[in-house]
């Protein structure tokens, strides 16, 4: 299923502790308030609210919403490709 950028970015605003209107899908983690505690309770969060597995790596190569929903669904289903 295809990873959505208005429900990654409802977490990054929970996870920063700001208004979903102030997240801009082109903005940076980090610009957005964001810092490397945080990253690491996105990374719970992501998993525990829309199950995507991911780690601080990728949230650092991909930092805005954008570039991360766009590397997610670039990748193969994981039932297909048999990754767990």
């Amino acid at each position: 299923m295809p990873v959505q950028e208005q429900d990654v970015a409802q977490i990054w605003a929970e996870v920063i502790g700001i208004g979903i209107d102030e997240v801009d899908v082109e903005t940076n983690f980090f610009d957005l308030g964001g810092g490397s505690l945080l990253l690491i309770k996105l990374v719970d969060r992501l998993h525990a609210d829309l199950g995507i597995e991911t780690n601080i790596v990728e949230l650092l190569e991909y930092s805005t919403i954008a570039e991360f929903v766009s590397y997610r669904n670039a990748l193969p289903d994981e039932a297909e490709s048999g990754r767990r």
